[in-house]
């Protein structure tokens, strides 16, 4: 499904379960069990009434900004509802920030299992970071041509960062 659609997404009534496993399961750094109202809120739209793109959308930018103002316990919960509900561009961040460990305890078989899911339906990110974990043998053993192919892709759907990997690995003075 194309996520950049203005499809909307139907109402998810398990949401509630699937954010507390996903709390079990990625290993939060930051808990403080307080009731974060836009927690609360974001978690009752998606149950009842399900959520749009744009929806989705301003929650990440939210996220963004909390981040920036370090409420890190706030931004955690919201981004683990935000993935528990399947979306793309949520289970990236999530993707990302299991491989930082600046949310979660690092977990890079958790984020390589994202990253590869959402490469294999062209998310142009995940496929660059796939590049990635090619060429450094993370998860995977190192595999030159691999990493080409991933920042190949990644670089034909638009992602500037790929274009300079892409080519040093294939030019010809590069040694693996």
């Amino acid at each position: 499904m194309n996520q950049t659609q203005q499809t909307p997404y139907n109402s998810y009534p398990s949401i509630i379960q699937d954010f507390v496993d996903m709390q079990e399961c990625y290993s939060p750094l930051y808990t403080d069990e307080k009731d974060y109202p836009s927690v609360k809120a974001w978690l009752k739209q998606i149950r009842t009434e399900g959520f749009t793109n744009p929806m989705m959308d301003e929650i990440l930018r939210y996220i963004y900004r909390l981040l920036q103002k370090e409420k890190l316990e706030e931004a955690t919960l919201l981004l683990l509802v935000s993935s528990a509900t399947k979306h793309d561009e949520a289970n990236y961040i999530l993707a990302r920030e299991l491989y930082k460990g600046e949310l979660f305890e690092v977990n890079k078989a958790a984020a390589f299992g994202i990253l590869y899911t959402l490469s294999s339906r062209g998310h142009p990110q995940a496929l660059c970071d796939m590049g990635y974990f090619y060429k450094n043998g993370i998860m995977v053993k190192k595999d030159k041509q691999q990493a080409v192919n991933f920042y190949r892709l990644a670089m034909e759907a638009g992602v500037e960062r790929a274009k300079k990997q892409y080519l040093l690995l294939t030019q010809k003075h590069f040694r693996f």
